[in-house]
């Protein structure tokens, strides 16, 4: 019930920061208002356990974007211009407050009505069917599995596997059936959420039937994978797993133990590290009798794998050890990058076309609703009073009084008159 009332009043603070936001005229709050909607949409995101998405909403958009807004209205001045009164008869779209007032409400009472009339707290969480596939690693041949009346796998060669099937849930009798023929039978108990790996192995006529339990769920870490490794070699009864050695001669003191103890037809689950991984693989209590490597073998981020080493006839009649993966991606942290991207381009890819179509057509609108014509600027032609005249002004700076006068150009010397000769 807290969550119910911290998503309405988180809700409403971002609608009423919305309405404020279209309705300021001036363009500083309105952008103020924008970005406390867009902290409350952040918040949102947390309440729906995505971290991620929060903190893009915060980054990006009450961050970087919003500081790109007010920096543009600032350097424009765009807060300082006023509006035209244009009046209530010159007023346009009339309507559309009244519209806008009669969603609203409809929207609030719709909202209430499904919150008072249902019962949030009380619906179960749905669980998703079982999921199963095949993985052939037996030397019988093809084979043909059926999981009750339900034909799982047809024809599956040696070293394949089947993509993961969902079953009701329920009770099964697994039948394999290889094509030389012949049947090997098991019990599968399906049960909600879970997720199994038949697996048939073993050198005879006949393969033996083992069903692993797996883990589609995302690992705890990020960067994590998740390894299963079976033992599926019939004179091996408890199998040990070693970091590689570069030595032809394996010793004790060259050994770093990965998994042990691994009985014939079950499997150990390890989760490590993702990246390249060389494993060496030998019976309990002889680690100098190597019978398989894995050599340089990379594991990816968040995936589910499972190793199987079995036994495989080769065309000169002999029998080699080793190791086959079956790699499978596992779920996605929810509100995680990886599974918003995996939803918004597979599942969500059509309706988030259309919804950035109709914000797009939304902007639009806002702008031409609440555009409004600015009042025309009077041009006023006024004279400069001036207290004191230029003459002053120069006196005071120069510290004596300025004779108002032009200058003028230095005259020459007037010439004597010349005396007359005397006549004789």
């Amino acid at each position: 019930m807290t969550e119910l009332w911290l998503f309405i009043i988180v809700g409403a603070l971002a609608v009423a920061s919305a309405v404020l936001m279209l309705l300021s005229e001036n363009a500083v709050h309105s952008a103020l208002f924008l970005i406390v909607t867009m902290v409350c949409i952040a918040f949102l995101f947390l309440m729906l356990n995505s971290p991620f998405l929060a903190l893009i909403q915060i980054t990006v958009y009450a961050g970087a974007i919003m500081v790109l807004f007010l920096f543009v209205i600032m350097l424009l001045g765009a807060e300082r211009l006023q509006m035209a009164d244009m009046g209530p008869d010159k007023a346009r779209f009339r309507w559309f407050t009244p519209v806008a007032l009669t969603l609203a409400l409809a929207l609030l009472f719709s909202i209430g009505l499904v919150t008072i009339q249902g019962n949030i707290d009380e619906q179960p969480v749905p669980q998703a069917d079982p999921q199963v596939r095949v993985v052939n690693t037996a030397n019988a041949g093809p084979v043909d599995v059926y999981v009750g009346s339900l034909l799982l796998a047809d024809d599956l060669a040696f070293g394949q596997a089947s993509e993961f099937a969902s079953v009701p849930a329920g009770e099964y009798q697994v039948s394999v059936r290889p094509a030389s023929g012949g049947e090997s039978t098991a019990t599968l108990q399906a049960e909600p959420d879970g997720v199994t790996s038949l697996v048939a192995y073993g050198t005879e006529a006949l393969p033996q039937v083992a069903l692993v339990s797996q883990s589609l769920a995302a690992t705890e870490r990020d960067g994590d994978t998740r390894v299963l490794v079976f033992n599926g070699v019939a004179d091996v009864a408890q199998l040990e797993v070693a970091e590689s050695s570069s030595f032809d001669t394996i010793t004790d003191a060259y050994l770093r133990p990965v998994a042990g103890g691994i009985a014939l037809g079950e499997a150990a689950a390890l989760e490590r590290r993702a990246g390249e991984v060389s494993w060496d693989f030998y019976a309990a209590g002889a680690p100098t009798q190597r019978l398989a490597q894995l050599d340089e073998h990379g594991f990816g981020i968040n995936r589910s794998a499972l190793l199987v080493l079995t036994q495989e006839v080769l065309t000169t009649g002999g029998i080699r050890t080793a190791p086959l993966v079956f790699d499978a991606p596992a779920q996605a942290v929810y509100g995680s990058p990886h599974s918003i991207g995996y939803s918004l381009f597979t599942t969500f890819l059509l309706p988030f076309q259309v919804l950035g179509l109709l914000l797009l057509a939304a902007m639009v609108g806002v702008i031409v609703l609440t555009h409004r014509e600015l009042a025309p600027v009077k041009k006023v032609q006024a004279r400069r009073r001036v207290s004191k005249s230029l003459t002053n002004v120069i006196a005071a700076q120069v510290g004596h009084e300025v004779v108002d006068e032009a200058p003028r150009l230095p005259q020459p010397a007037p010439e004597k008159p010349t005396e007359p000769e005397p006549v004789n």
